[in-house]
């Protein structure tokens, strides 16, 4: 049996954001974006079918896309995970594949459009898919007075690896030129396969300290996890409509989480292809951001211990909604009003991710954990991938990345009225609840 609230188990599950941070910030939020700008597409942009896209246009589609891919595949890796036992297992395959991906990255130049955004997916994929597995086990480990303390100290924990290799890879990007004899192109694809490296080698230290004991539920004669996966998601999508606080909370979380993640995906490409800053300019944004975030999520921890998870997510979605409105009036080619609003983001940034998940871990039945967060990273996807999707078109149509933030920022004010109908704290669904809707 799992021995709850472990304190070497729960290091090691917290350990894994601290892990896969550095692909999420180094990699996907700042240089792969800006590299992508700069050197994969460059200023003329990209011909495809007769029409020249832009690199913001390109990176706000291509993010879109694969956010529907997943979509469509990860549930059935949540539900199935919980049903053979295999979490962990599965947790190691996305890890350390996806951190393959990342590291190969090392090998993009310019024009390599297409094979970028295929190691994108592949990177992706290994991540998203990890999450899924890391967050099922968030019930495991923990109990009901401890899972708000430890979510939030794994993104903490996160931020500070993602933050120190980030600086890493500012100080290779920065530096190498000068140092190595090498260009800003190739230090900069240094930095991202130390991204990749980063992520599988934590990843190593991290799964070596977890114990949880997982056992196989019993399935009926030649039914295979797959096809009772896919029967566990249906059931859960039919159930979750008996509980209108639970869907309506989803319902805001949706728009929210679309604003967030956004505003994450797009910064660095919106920073080099609209306000025309640097690689350099934007790994020192990027450094500020992670470690103004790692602040945000210990303070949103306290203060939701004195005022309740769903005020201080109300307060970190007031501030997307100033970043992102802010975001479209910022000059060209000045650093300093861009820190500004970056602080700004990692401030929301913090409790918006870690209260999230552990108010809707608080609501789920124990039954149905890894089941549960599956549905959760298929919302979170669904949600996700419109953001980008209509930053890239209403930039196509009105030539501008700044109108589209204006857009994105409305999504903000639907969440926050959403969630103010829900009160997460109240609602626990017991198994017993469950079972019987």
């Amino acid at each position: 049996m799992t021995v709850k609230n472990n304190k070497r188990t729960v290091f090691g599950w917290a350990m894994y954001d601290w892990a896969n941070s550095a692909y999420s910030t180094t990699t996907v939020g700042a240089l792969m974006p800006a590299y992508f700008a700069a050197i994969v597409v460059g200023e003329d942009g990209w011909n495809f079918g007769g029409t020249n896209y832009l690199a913001d246009e390109i990176w706000g589609y291509a993010t879109g896309i694969v956010i529907f891919i997943f979509f469509l595949i990860m549930p059935v890796f949540g539900a199935m995970a919980d049903m053979s036992g295999s979490k962990m297992k599965f947790l190691r395959i996305f890890a350390y594949g996806g951190s393959v991906f990342a590291t190969v990255m090392f090998f993009l130049t310019a024009g390599d459009v297409w094979l970028t955004l295929f190691l994108y997916l592949g990177a992706q994929f290994g991540f998203v898919g990890s999450l899924v597995f890391n967050d099922g086990l968030l019930r495991d480990i923990t109990t009901e007075d401890t899972i708000d303390q430890v979510s939030t100290r794994g993104y903490a924990l996160g931020y500070i690896g993602g933050g120190l290799q980030l600086i890493f890879a500012f100080v290779i990007v920065l530096f190498g030129p000068d140092l190595l004899g090498i260009d800003t192109g190739l230090a900069t694809r240094i930095a991202i396969a130390t991204a990749g490296i980063w992520w599988a080698g934590f990843s190593y230290f991290s799964f070596s300290r977890i114990e949880v004991d997982e056992s196989p539920k019993d399935l009926e004669p030649g039914v295979t996890y797959f096809n009772a996966g896919w029967n566990s998601v249906r059931e859960t999508l039919r159930k979750v409509r008996r509980f209108p606080q639970l869907l309506t909370f989803l319902i805001a979380y949706m728009f929210y989480w679309d604003g967030a993640q956004t505003i994450i995906n797009m910064a660095g490409v919106f920073s080099v292809s609209v306000l025309k800053l640097t690689t350099q300019d934007v790994l020192i944004v990027f450094v500020i951001v992670q470690f103004v975030a790692f602040l945000g999520a210990v303070i949103a921890g306290r203060v939701s211990n004195s005022i309740g998870p769903k005020k201080t997510v109300l307060g970190c979605i007031v501030l997307f909604f100033l970043a992102g409105n802010g975001g479209a009036f910022l000059p060209e080619e000045q650093l300093l009003p861009v820190i500004g609003l970056g602080t700004i983001i990692g401030l929301g940034m913090g409790g918006i991710q870690a209260l999230s998940r552990s108010m809707y871990a608080m609501m789920i039945p124990d039954n149905a954990q890894s089941e549960f967060m599956g549905f959760f990273s298929v919302i979170s996807k669904f949600a996700a991938m419109w953001g980008p999707l209509i930053y890239a078109a209403v930039s196509q149509s009105t030539g501008s990345g700044r109108n589209s933030l204006q857009v994105i920022s409305l999504v903000f004010v639907v969440g926050f009225v959403l969630l103010l109908r829900t009160e997460p704290e109240k609602l626990r669904i017991t198994p017993e609840e469950w079972a019987a809707s």
